[in-house]
């Protein structure tokens, strides 16, 4: 196991093909600064490189899966320094995207802001029921991230994300999965059964095969690189602008 303050690597108990990745920062409902997202892409990086490992569950402790960007940590930034942590958050999108190992973001509580964007890379969603995907992003002057823009619209159409995106909003689990933001929407009572059987199922599956249909299916993405990378650089600037971001705001994220 290889832990850091932000985010824990753990091995699934039951199946040692699966791998648990988590947000610990519970007392800011997961806010994840730019070392946390960095650890999160190495944990990936790792798995990566571990032929034990078949799948990755991402996933949050207490109400939140994460709330996104700490953006306080953001605003004691120097503006020069703010662009650093648009890098580490694609260095963390890019690793769910490119990794040849399967990548479930397990929402087990409320989830804003960069953390849709990371269900929204990742291969598969479950998502606990009553939590709620909160767009907030265009409200807090935080630029839509790269991977996570690039297939918003690919998975709910093009005028559904520009509303999400542009105006901002909330889905509940429900809608998500309706509009296929998520996989399945899961029971309390049954969430830690369903990861177990999807922990069972995909250490069961051939590694290669897993790996070639899931790179044939982000070709789109790995053909846009170049456009991310300019879409990243445009969102740099809008990152060391000398305005703070907008903090809090997010009730719902503190109930059980």
């Amino acid at each position: 196991m290889t832990n850091s303050p932000g985010v824990v690597r753990e091995s699934h108990p039951r199946h040692p093909a699966a791998t648990i990745i988590r947000f610990t920062r519970e007392h800011v409902r997961n806010a994840l600064a730019p070392q946390d997202l960095l650890q999160a892409a190495r944990h990936l990086e790792n798995c990566q490189h571990d032929p034990a490992v078949k799948v990755v569950f991402l996933t949050g402790t207490g109400v939140a899966f994460t709330s996104g960007f700490d953006l306080k940590v953001l605003n004691a930034l120097p503006p020069e320094e703010r662009p650093l942590a648009l890098d580490a958050a694609t260095e963390l999108m890019t690793r769910i995207v490119t990794t040849p190992k399967i990548v479930i973001a397990a929402v087990n509580g409320h989830s804003a802001g960069l953390g849709n964007h990371i269900a929204i890379c990742s291969d598969l969603c479950i998502a606990k029921r009553g939590v709620a995907f909160h767009f907030t992003g265009s409200a807090k002057g935080i630029p839509s991230m790269q991977y996570g823009a690039l297939l918003l619209p690919m998975t709910i159409g093009m005028k559904r994300a520009k509303a999400l995106l542009l105006r901002g909003g909330r889905l509940d689990a429900a809608q998500a999965e309706a509009l296929g933001l998520c996989n399945s929407v899961v029971d309390e009572a049954a969430w830690e059964a369903e990861i177990d059987s999807l922990a069972e199922e995909f250490s069961g599956k051939h590694a290669g095969t897993l790996t070639q249909n899931k790179y044939q299916l982000n070709q789109l993405a790995f053909q846009l690189l170049g456009a991310l990378k300019l879409s990243s650089l445009a969102g740099a600037g809008q990152m060391s602008g000398p305005d703070a971001f907008e903090t809090g705001g997010l009730q719902d994220l503190r109930k059980a």
